[in-house]
């Protein structure tokens, strides 16, 4: 297999092992190695049940990272799927991934900066934000102690440090991307 191959392969793995745990990384490695195969193989291999194994590999179809190709036997009707990884959309997927996550943590912290927080500075209980406090006359509603001005400049500053770092890696991985179909078509 190509350096390229390899690589999306080695993505592959690593998003379905975060989505479904370890197993979803022995699937796509076993299938980046066999090529198209059936979930009745792939659960022979695995030594799981075939509804086991089907379940986790449309939950990774969900993300792209497998895909399936559909064959109807002529004579009876009989469909079977082959399942194979999606080598071309690898880094799409990824990308992907690292843009939701982008979204949802610039969304967290545009309300952090939109918002005063209070807490009564006791493990387990929430922060509370200014109309909310003041609802409560400025008493947890859990624990029932005094609410304090709550300091959340630590928390923007770590969500801003991760926003920065993931666009950090959307860059690479466009580049990434690019010096591989330049290495592909050559």
């Amino acid at each position: 297999m190509s350096k390229p191959v390899n690589e999306r392969i080695s993505i592959l793995a690593e998003l379905a092992r975060s989505i479904v745990g370890d197993i979803g990384e022995r699937i796509v490695n076993i299938i980046g190695e066999k090529g198209a195969i059936k979930d009745d193989e792939l659960s022979l291999i695995l030594g799981m049940g075939e509804n086991e194994v089907r379940k986790i590999l449309w939950k990774l179809a969900d993300y792209t990272i497998v895909t399936t190709k559909k064959e109807v036997n002529s004579e009876t009707g009989w469909i079977t799927y082959y399942w194979q990884l999606s080598l071309d959309t690898a880094f799409g997927v990824l990308y992907n991934i690292y843009k939701r996550v982008l979204d949802r943590l610039e969304n967290k912290l545009e309300y952090e900066r939109a918002n005063v927080f209070f807490w009564c500075n006791s493990a387990g209980c929430p922060r509370y934000t200014f109309d909310k406090a003041t609802e409560m006359m400025f008493r947890c509603d859990k624990c029932g102690k005094s609410l304090k001005p709550y300091d959340n400049s630590h928390l923007i500053a770590a969500i801003t440090w991760t926003i920065s770092e993931i666009k950090k890696a959307m860059n690479e991985l466009i580049e990434t991307d690019s010096a591989s179909n330049n290495e592909e078509h050559s």
